[in-house]
């Protein structure tokens, strides 16, 4: 088993009760997995009641209540009543381990720690040195899975190596790097398509799945790819396209955050907040908008935009293993970026042109669980990479080239 993970996840640490500025304990539905459930069903007394009638016994789920849906087990203090009756040992899975993920592959996990927890965004949003994905591996290993495409996850953890050291080129504006990533991830698709396409039609394949190696020439070309765009020469080569039809970056921004209000919204006040942003941005004028731009480059720095781009792009990239999107992945992790920069100017704009850290890292982390706490929303903000022309990636590039001129 191979294990991949940040350079901190060893040393994160959560805040205790009322120190922690938004607990996890609350807004999603928690899950207790089938071994600790078993044990749930053998505690006596109140709290193995209060387990049994607030915990479904079939599907482990323990619903969520009251306007803030706080967990059943959460109490006014943000401590939780089983650690306090039973000790930390009778945590479920999702809690025991929450803001820590692993995404699990063939043979390998991948870990992180998810920056829905306002401390763990806090905490990458004011790291300075470049973050380290560290590597170990071990005897252990999964059962053999031959519905896993293993050549092409094989594939794109060299891709995915390739782009988070470009998301880290701190000689390149971050801007640039975005769009690069952009390209990169548009050429190397193309790639993997190719090679899929020489298993279309094939009646085995649809009964057996099967999934050939890349050829020769194929992993060459996806070499040459990742090599070309990690030098900013390549970006040269872009933009002489790009300008061909100017965009109002303001109304492009405004129809991406639009989209925010058609998913599920986890806090009932996210939906009216982004409305409001909306309502903002409408009333000003593009020159206004333009001129406030230019002046809030000062607020924030390349290395907080690059740790939130590095951050999607290590979550996101080797997930094209099950439908070979990756630049969907790439766009989510671009346009992640790109909404949280701009929620973050809203919000300096609205507080007299201040923009304090906590605010940031709250801003963050927000934006990142409304999405990213909801399979149905993860889902369709996927989709809508694919298909919404919102986010195409002529219209992504132009406004990357945009934000790159105001810096």
């Amino acid at each position: 088993m191979r294990y991949y993970y940040p350079d901190y996840f060893d040393k994160f640490t959560c805040a205790v009760g009322m120190e922690c500025p938004d607990s996890c304990c609350h807004i999603w539905q928690i899950t207790v997995d089938k071994k600790t459930l078993k044990k749930y069903k053998k505690v006596g007394g109140s709290l193995g009641q209060r387990m049994r009638e607030k915990i479904d016994q079939r599907t482990g789920n323990i619903e969520p209540h009251g306007e803030e849906n706080r967990c059943e087990f959460l109490n006014n203090d943000n401590l939780c009543d089983i650690v306090l009756g039973l000790g930390e040992d009778y945590l479920c899975n999702t809690c025991h381990t929450h803001p820590r993920h692993e995404e699990v592959y063939y043979n390998v996990r991948e870990r992180s720690i998810a920056i829905t927890c306002p401390i763990a965004c806090k905490e990458l949003l004011m790291r300075q040195e470049p973050v380290v994905i560290k590597t170990e591996e071990d005897n252990k290993k999964d059962r053999h899975d031959r519905h896993f495409d293993a050549p092409l996850f094989a594939q794109l953890e060299n891709v995915r190596d390739g782009m988070l050291k470009l998301a880290q080129k701190r000689d390149i504006d971050i801007f640039i790097r975005m769009s690069l990533l952009l390209g990169m991830a548009h050429d190397i698709e193309r790639r993997i398509r190719k090679r899929q396409a020489r298993n279309k039609g094939r009646f085995i394949n649809k009964i057996f799945p099967s999934f050939q190696e890349f050829t020769l020439d194929e992993t060459d070309d996806i070499k040459k790819i990742i090599s070309s765009y990690s030098d900013v020469s390549a970006y040269n080569s872009m933009a002489k396209h790009i300008m061909t039809e100017d965009i109002s970056v303001k109304q492009a921004v405004t129809d991406m955050l639009f989209t925010l209000c058609t998913m599920e919204p986890l806090r009932n006040t996210w939906i009216p907040y982004i409305q409001s942003v909306i309502n903002i941005r409408t009333q000003m004028e593009e020159e206004e908008y333009i001129k406030c731009q230019k002046e809030f480059k000062e607020e924030i720095t390349e290395i907080q935009l690059e740790q939130m781009l590095f951050y999607f792009v290590y979550l996101y990239c080797c997930s094209a293993t099950y439908d070979r999107m990756l630049l969907a992945k790439i766009k989510m992790a671009v346009a992640n970026t790109l909404i949280i920069r701009e929620l973050w100017f809203m919000k300096w704009l609205e507080d007299d042109k201040m923009l304090t850290e906590d605010a940031q890292a709250d801003l963050a982390h927000w934006f990142v669980r409304e999405v990213e706490n909801s399979d149905e929303n993860i889902e369709q903000w996927d989709s809508l990479m694919q298909r919404n022309p919102r986010f195409s990636l002529d219209i992504m590039v132009k406004i990357l080239w945009h934000s790159m001129n105001w810096h």
